[in-house]
């Protein structure tokens, strides 16, 4: 993981600022008692470098190898000041009043005032929120002048955020917090403790600027949490998965044309970190943990997680982001401060997501965790498989131009599904033009046998797929439309994945081995995987794909 360490360094980035008002009428005109702004305060923030806080439940962080610089601009700022009786607010430009310091030797970044900056206020005890870089869906989300309502928006009712649903222009939800620009990326980040000010009256602009009177001093966090796919190499040929009949000896096929995509984080989020019960890092849907039946009465209306990154479309493959190689990061990169030259190296944006922990059982069973494939973020790896003539047990001859084939009960190969019916086989998958799929869990408690996989904001989850070590699955059961519903239109799915009609009404599409309701891990082995966290922290496994 050597390179893993030198590609993923970060820096902590630390904002020590005082703010110009753009618009500060709020602050300057009268308070609730009609009197005017007395004083003026100032507030600095900090951006987090802790993954946690203590005691919150989960184990140590797995694998850890370092952090990474990201892109992060600084648009704009706005400070909510909230007293007994009022709140007020005021927005500031980064990039104006402020000049923006990296010290390469702390790997830290500064926003440097250019001119003096304070905010005018009354005197009295008031409480400081802020928003980095806030979207119009969070600004009308806390635009409420009863403190009640605007401290219930901020802290403790879900914000929940549309998405693009089935269109292959994807806007996920996350995106609405998050985008990546062509040089930088702007991402909503929120207050991790609202800090209590009592603030003095008669305090000049001078003193809370250059003599810390009435200083606020705020840390702040990303919203969103972030993904990143690697894989060890892209052989010209393809990646071989071996044949498990000869220990290996020979291959079943290779694998080609590899893409991903990430789903099922929430559609909404608390805008600030949970404080409370029952967790502080619990999710609108924490309590969430679906039957089959639940999972897919979610239709397209009701859908608490986010679907619509799986409809990302490349024309070329079979949808999705091209899997970048370590090579692809080393050479379009530069390392001081470490940013990514091309933008698409970046990875996606997930709203974190997370579920009753605990400790992993002997057996899936015994597992009473929150976490099961139907409530947890997932990356689906597309794939065209292309089998061995030899791997065929009919006339390889005879294989479709588009790649189909067809696996019968018996773990046979197949150019058609009359052939494999001759041979006894009444379940037969179809694989259309060879499309294949895995699955990796984001944030995996253990590796392979995986039952908790909690996603946080301000995280990066980077996966390493080192081989594959079987054949995937041919259609993706965990999007929230039931192939079995009598309404379900098998000729015209919305599921991009969707399963495959079979061609012979003597034949049964075989069962899928990814059910919703089941805990994250399998009776067999998908992938082999490394993960790492960083924060921005990077939780980053390696997987050798497989069922």
């Amino acid at each position: 993981m050597k390179k893993l360490n030198k590609l993923l360094l970060m820096g902590v980035v630390a904002l020590g600022v005082g703010f110009t008002a753009c618009n500060n009428d709020d602050i300057d005109g009268p308070d609730a008692d009609g009197q005017k702004g007395n004083t003026h305060v100032s507030v600095t923030l900090k951006m987090s470098s802790k993954l946690r806080a203590a005691g919150d439940g989960l184990p140590d962080n797995y694998n850890p190898v370092g952090e990474w610089a990201g892109k992060d601009k600084f648009n704009k700022i706005r400070i909510y000041l909230v007293d007994g009786s009022s709140v007020t607010s005021s927005e500031f430009t980064v990039g104006v009043e402020y000049t923006e310091v990296y010290n390469s030797a702390t790997k830290e970044t500064f926003l440097r005032p250019e001119t003096a900056a304070a905010m005018k206020t009354t005197a009295g005890v008031k409480t400081v929120y802020v928003v980095i870089n806030e979207t119009p869906e969070v600004r009308s989300w806390l635009n409420k002048t009863p403190v009640h309502e605007f401290e219930e928006a901020y802290k403790n009712l879900p914000l929940v955020l549309g998405n693009s649903g089935t269109n292959t222009t994807v806007a996920t939800s996350a995106s609405k917090l998050a985008t990546i620009g062509t040089t930088d990326e702007s991402i909503v980040m929120t207050t991790i403790t609202p800090q209590v000010l009592d603030v003095k009256a008669n305090i000049s602009e001078d003193a809370t600027i250059n003599q810390s009177e009435n200083r606020a001093s705020v840390e702040v966090e990303r919203a969103v949490a972030r993904v990143m796919v690697t894989i060890k190499d892209q052989p010209a040929a393809g990646y071989t998965i071996p044949d498990p009949n000869t220990n290996g000896a020979t291959n079943l096929g290779t694998l080609t044309n590899i893409t991903w995509v990430v789903a099922q984080g929430e559609n909404s989020l608390y805008v600030q970190r949970r404080k409370d019960n029952p967790w502080e890092w619990a999710t609108p849907n924490w309590n969430w943990k679906p039957s089959n039946s639940e999972f897919y009465a979610q239709g397209q209306d009701n859908q608490k997680y986010d679907y619509s990154g799986l409809f990302e479309n490349r024309s070329n493959l079979f949808g999705g982001t091209n899997v970048p190689t370590y090579t692809d990061y080393e050479t379009n990169k530069n390392d001081d401060p470490i940013e990514l030259e091309t933008r698409w190296l970046d990875g996606k944006f997930v709203l974190p997501t997370t579920h009753l922990y605990e400790v992993a059982p002997t057996n899936a069973g015994s597992y009473t965790g929150g976490y099961v494939k139907g409530n947890t973020p997932y990356v689906l790896i597309r794939a065209k498989f292309t089998p061995e003539d030899a791997a065929f047990a009919d006339d390889p001859a005879d294989k479709a131009a588009d790649g189909t084939f067809y696996v019968g009960k018996d773990g046979k190969f197949y150019t058609s599904t009359a052939n494999a019916k001759a041979a006894g086989n009444l379940e037969i998958a179809k694989y259309e033009e060879g499309k294949v799929l895995y699955y990796a869990w984001l944030n995996p408690d253990q590796i392979p046998n995986w039952y908790n996989s909690p996603v946080l904001r301000n995280n990066i989850y980077h996966i390493h797929i080192t081989g594959f070590k079987n054949l995937g699955t041919n259609w993706n059961p965990l999007y929230p439309e039931d192939p079995d519903d009598p309404t379900y239109d098998p000729e015209n799915p919305n599921n991009p994945d969707p399963r495959p009609v079979p061609e012979d009404p003597d034949v049964e599409e075989p069962e899928n081995p990814v059910d919703p309701e089941e805990p994250l891990t399998t009776s067999e082995t998908w992938m082999s995987v490394d993960v790492t966290v960083l924060p921005w922290k990077v939780h980053s496994y390696e997987v050798d794909l497989g069922i």
